[in-house]
């Protein structure tokens, strides 16, 4: 199970932006905080199967924060 920080910010247009610190290439839209982070784990699964199919090691979680976004997808691989 990786674990990562998970910001929230609302665009001028009132969609909410989501962004993983410590996975850059890991961005989300929604038009609410609840759908924006279901596409966060999404786009955090869709980046770390573009790490593991290019040989990537995935990033450590590091950024701190009361948002957080759990993918249980690649916790075998994390972990070994």
């Amino acid at each position: 199970m990786l674990t990562y920080s998970l910001r929230l910010a609302t665009n001028y247009d009132g969609m909410v932006i989501a962004t993983i610190p410590d996975v850059p290439e890991a961005r989300a839209l929604g038009r609410d905080d609840q759908e924006a982070v279901e596409q966060a784990l999404c786009a955090l699964e869709a980046t770390l199967e573009r790490y593991q199919e290019e040989g990537r090691d995935f990033p450590l979680p590091r950024s701190s924060g009361t948002l957080r976004v759990t993918t249980e997808k690649f916790g075998m691989l994390a972990s070994a």
